[in-house]
């Protein structure tokens, strides 16, 4: 989380923000899906909204590659860079596996371990991405080179965080924190308290995942970090919306998007629209349990603009989860035929990019449908 006093048009390091997703468990007939759990007042006890969000820095580590003596490599690097800075991942990753092919130092193979992981993650590949932070960890380990080792550990951690096993990524997550404390690093503290606060949100501990979150927004303020500071209202509002107060969630949504259009964040952008459309959604619904069709319009809106930023930028995870937050829409509208168009186009990219629990979250809206439509 680096950020310098002013208003770049790029964050330094990139954060990831990996978006809420609306979709609808197997088995449950209702609207919703994240890992905080969200309820409805007047719904049945088994219309379950859950909200999961995955919001977290995958943390960049440059090391000497700036500054290395080899030209060679001191000319990949800047491509490569360049062409991460500027969201084209796959052509970073080639760039990058270039470099890994020369002779490097310890320290530099260590920093283009991480920016190929980071890259492999946003791209949705995890399993590839892991090995390569678990590559970076033990050279850190080996040289002793604790900031290294504390970035990977965290961005270990988020992989985890991302399949679901929690209690594993809260202990990368509390490594990482553990060393940067030890060196006095506030920007690793900072990430690392984020994250934990993101795996306390999704065990369901919003008291202490708002805490954290709110101690990590004082941190990036003091640091001019308006990116960061992004990142940690937009955690903060998803907090809020799973607790069901939504006027707060909207308001701490809504700021992190004024702060992500003005630094021209994209990625950061598509995540905020989307989680405002969710809110949206959740405000759709009245006392009655009737939908509001003039929120669900809102909702509407917000997740197209979210589906059209992520297409332009290539993030599939978010198109893949807006395609399924404009299928609930159009269910909650009783438009099901629309949905089940857009719950196919979610489940296609899932099955794309190999997420499982989203994958049978969206048979599961699938199969609901079907059912709805064969009693209409």
């Amino acid at each position: 989380m680096k950020k310098k006093k002013g208003r770049p048009k790029k964050p330094k390091s990139l954060l990831e923000k990996i978006l809420i997703i609306a979709t609808i468990l197997g088995g449950i007939a209702a609207i919703g899906y994240f890992v905080d759990k969200m309820f409805f007042p007047t719904a049945p006890k088994k219309v379950v909204e859950e909200l999961e969000r995955k919001v977290g820095e995958m943390a960049e580590y440059l090391d000497g590659l700036p500054g290395t003596k080899n030209p060679q490599l001191k000319r990949l690097f800047e491509k490569g860079h360049s062409l991460y800075k500027d969201e084209k991942y796959t052509e970073a990753i080639d760039t990058f596996k270039v470099c890994l092919k020369l002779k490097t130092e310890d320290t530099e193979r260590e920093a283009l371990l991480i920016l190929i992981g980071n890259a492999l993650s946003t791209l949705g590949k995890r399993q590839e991405a892991e090995a390569h932070y678990q590559e970076a960890l033990l050279i850190g380990k080996r040289i002793n080179d604790q900031e290294g080792e504390a970035r990977a550990l965290g961005n270990i951690g988020l992989i985890y965080y991302a399949k679901g096993e929690l209690d594993t990524a809260l202990k990368y997550h509390q490594d990482a924190l553990e060393i940067n404390k030890q060196i006095g690093r506030k920007e690793g503290e900072a990430s690392a308290l984020g994250n934990i606060g993101l795996v306390y949100e999704a065990k369901g501990e919003l008291d202490l995942a708002l805490k954290r979150f709110e101690e990590v927004l004082v941190v990036e303020r003091e640091l001019r970090r308006r990116w960061g500071e992004a990142n940690a209202l937009g955690n903060i509002g998803l907090v809020y919306q799973a607790k069901g107060e939504l006027d707060l969630a909207l308001k701490y949504l809504q700021d992190a998007l004024k702060i992500d259009k003005e630094i021209g964040f994209k990625q950061g952008e598509a995540s905020d629209l989307g989680n405002i459309g969710l809110v949206y959604s959740a405000r759709g619904r009245s006392a009655s349990g009737r939908p509001a069709k003039g929120e669900l319009d809102l909702a509407l809106k917000y997740h197209q603009k979210s589906l059209e930023i992520s297409k332009q930028i290539g993030y599939r995870q978010n198109e893949a989860s807006q395609l399924g937050n404009i299928g609930l829409v159009y269910e909650t509208k009783g438009n099901l035929k629309d949905a089940l168009k857009y719950y196919n186009k979610a489940l296609k990219i899932f099955e794309e990019i190999g997420m499982p629990k989203e994958i049978e979250g969206t048979k599961g809206n699938i199969e609901r449908v079907k059912k709805e439509m064969k009693n209409e």
